[in-house]
């Protein structure tokens, strides 16, 4: 019988084999990112006991290493939990978009404006989607399966469909992805569209509108694709289904009305659902009700979507955790595949810690309770990142020690580097200058 650390230590083997250069010193770092303290920059962590190797192989690793991406996707999905939870018979899925700040990288090629609220000004720099299996309700782990930067020539809901078109080719098994109201357009579920057991749960904004189906035969031509509008603000007819939840602090009421479908993607009718929270006196807790867009079979329950949806914010703890322990943002190269090296090292860090936790027993500070259950997963990603550095020394590493290799010459003498290029920053939705031709003679 396989145990914990049996798997814990094929999950490194098969990691290390997936690295075709530099892959020595790709599994030391991740090591170091796993149990850092905190992450500062890529050259302060050479100084983690564990990096058995000088700081300067560090920017050698990022810029040199070489990973076989659909071995190393195949080897993700592989170790996902094999305790995670599924709903309705559901293996959940969230995904997102992560922006990373760089306004002071004038040589970092394809950076794009980063609009954030309303109350905060555009930023240049890069975004990352990732996608990831939601494995337990109730706590902050998750399995991360995919991870790609937005380019400035694309969207996140474009990067995201297909990312969720390799996820369906994994396996038959039914699966729901739930995302914000950034996805509920026809560029993300149009991904959706005649894929048996993959379905879509979306937030919408409350002043969309959807439309019902035609069914008004016309005189001439074809029959009507789009039915009457169908406005959020206003809802047109009563509800198909209703159910209320009792929570802890109040009650929620939830209103589905079926087949409904998007302007743009009439070829995926769905479910609408109002999510309205009540306090105990009865009064609304929030001002503006969740308005949901599903798309699978109405045969799931209202109370299965709402945890589902209410399931996706672990996604968002996710991210929170990469960059304050894992030092997503701490990382200020000057090229793209290079920064990109390191969002990956750090998210293989984190697979390490979510594999870990079934033979770790995460650090509690005495100003914290400690947890009451049992269970493997009792214990929280920081939790267990404390209590990692004693493990690792322990189970050994399949990467090669260093060996001595001199000092190295250094530049040439009179020797003087050209100048990094510059790069302008990207404003999506510009409209390119128009080029006038010259005159005749």
């Amino acid at each position: 019988m396989t145990t914990a650390l049996d798997r814990l230590q094929q999950f490194r083997q098969r990691l290390y084999q997936t690295f075709c250069q530099r892959a020595d010193v790709a599994m030391d770092l991740i090591d170091a990112l796993a149990h850092s303290d905190q992450v500062e920059s890529p050259v302060a962590v050479s100084q983690v006991p564990s990096f058995r190797r000088r700081f300067a192989s560090i920017y050698d690793a990022l810029h040199f290493t070489k990973r076989d991406q659909p071995q190393l996707e195949r080897l993700l999905y592989d170790s996902v939990p094999s305790d995670s939870q599924t709903l309705a018979g559901y293996e959940v899925y969230a995904v997102d978009v992560t922006p990373q700040p760089r306004p002071a990288a004038a040589t970092l090629a394809d950076r794009t404006l980063l609009r954030g609220r309303d109350d905060e000004a555009a930023v240049p720099g890069h975004k990352h989607s990732l996608l990831v299996r939601l494995v337990q309700t109730g706590k902050s782990w998750v399995a991360p399966l995919a991870l790609q930067r937005v380019a400035s020539d694309s969207t996140g809901p474009q990067v995201a469909a297909e990312q969720v078109r390799q996820l369906h080719q994994q396996s038959a098994q039914p699966k729901a992805v739930v995302a914000d109201s950034g996805y509920a357009n026809h560029w993300f579920l149009r991904a959706f569209v005649a894929m048996q057991g993959l379905c879509a749960l979306v937030r919408l904004r409350s002043n969309q509108v959807l439309y019902e189906a035609g069914s008004v035969q016309q005189r001439r031509g074809r029959k009507r694709v789009h039915g009457d509008p169908f406005r959020l603000s206003a809802p047109a007819r009563p509800p198909d289904r209703q159910q209320e939840l009792a929570l802890p602090g109040g009650r929620v009421v939830l209103k589905a009305w079926h087949n409904l479908h998007f302007i743009k993607l009439a070829r995926l009718p769905g479910v609408v659902i109002q999510v309205q929270w009540f306090r105990p006196d009865g009064q609304l807790r929030h001002q503006r009700p969740w308005w949901l867009f599903w798309s699978g079979p109405t045969s799931v329950s209202l109370e299965a979507l709402f945890q589902m949806y209410a399931w996706r914010f672990a996604i968002e703890h996710t991210f929170r955790f990469l960059k304050q322990h894992l030092g997503w943002n701490a990382a200020y190269l000057v090229l793209a595949p290079a920064t990109e090296c390191w969002v990956w090292l750090g998210l293989l860090a984190y697979w390490q810690l979510l594999l870990a936790r079934e033979v770790v027993t995460g650090y509690v500070p005495p100003w914290q309770a400690k947890p009451k259950e049992t269970s493997p997963w009792a214990y929280t990603p920081r939790q267990i990142q404390r209590a990692l550095p004693g493990f690792l020394a322990e189970i050994g590493t399949p990467a090669v020690a260093p060996k001595p290799a001199g000092k190295g010459s250094g530049r040439p003498l009179g020797f003087i580097p050209k100048p990094r290029t510059r790069y302008p920053i990207i404003v999506k939705g510009q409209k390119a200058p128009k080029v006038v031709a010259p005159a005749a003679a």
